[in-house]
């Protein structure tokens, strides 16, 4: 159901650009068009800060801080499917412990129908290195979900894309405690 585009080198810069280009020009306050999914990210898993082990909460045992943003979303009906182009920046920060110049970070696209349900929900790993003296590093990740639908397109209208990091309870917790 999710599917990374194979020619990942240059879309990198020219998807995201492109993406930017015909949302600006298309985008209105009315929301998404006719039998598109609002796509967005999940509040509380939009972001991430991994400790050096059991330190949960102690800003000097940061490895990293992560955050999603950038996210574009494109609709393209097919015969029988909607084939979207989503495309996000996943964005990371090296924290005082961090010792091996990268950050892990594993996230999640998920489907849900127009009862809230999930219905499709796959995850995905990536590593940022911090090469050299690097603090911040940041990478754009692209996605082709495809969803079937019956012949009215408009109830694709409900259905939402929902986007996040894969979080364990206590990374959830700690983000919950720094939105009080």
């Amino acid at each position: 159901m999710f599917s990374r585009p194979r020619f990942r080198s240059v879309t990198r810069i020219a998807l995201p650009l492109a993406l930017l280009a015909l949302v600006a020009a298309c985008s209105s306050d009315k929301g998404p068009p006719p039998g598109c999914p609002k796509t967005d990210f999940v509040s509380d898993l939009d972001h991430m800060t991994a400790f050096a082990d059991g330190a949960v909460g102690d800003l000097t045992d940061v490895r990293f801080d992560a955050r999603l943003g950038g996210l574009t979303a494109i609709c393209n009906f097919e015969k029988s499917e909607l084939v979207m182009d989503v495309a996000f920046q996943v964005v990371a920060t090296r924290g005082p412990a961090n010792r091996d110049n990268q950050a892990e970070v594993t996230y999640f696209l998920a489907i849900a129908d127009e009862t809230g349900a999930v219905i499709a929900k796959e995850t995905f790993s990536n590593t940022l290195p911090f090469k050299g003296n690097l603090r911040r590093v940041a990478i754009t990740d692209e996605f082709a979900p495809r969803i079937p639908y019956t012949a009215d397109k408009l109830t694709l209208n409900s259905y939402r894309v929902l986007i996040g990091f894969q979080l364990t309870p206590e990374q959830l917790a700690y983000n919950r405690r720094q939105q009080r």
